[in-house]
């Protein structure tokens, strides 16, 4: 598992996300699926994915949006490749104006 930190204010859009070598991945296995989940949630203000995860052959990525100020939040990405691994790693947004 990966923990990244990084800083964002609440009027800023901006994709985030990992990035695996082949050393992760099974040998000739690809990306298959990525799920995002955000916590906390619930409020209309809170850090949002705005539209599907994205990925390719070795990068996982979601466009971030919102977060309410002073509130710190988990991104979290369920990462599945072709050859039935899964990762699970994590961004730390700490929202600030």
């Amino acid at each position: 598992m990966r923990t990244a930190v990084i800083k964002k204010k609440p009027n800023e859009k901006f994709a985030v996300g990992f990035r695996y070598s082949t050393a992760d991945l099974a040998k000739d296995s690809t990306i298959s699926t990525v799920e995002v989940t955000i916590t906390p949630s619930g409020n209309a203000s809170d850090l949002t994915v705005v539209g599907s995860p994205a990925k390719d052959d070795y990068v996982v990525s979601a466009m971030l949006q919102k977060g309410v100020d002073g509130v710190e939040y988990f991104v979290s990405f369920k990462t599945t490749t072709s050859a039935g691994q899964v990762f699970q790693d994590t961004i730390f947004v700490k929202v600030r104006s």
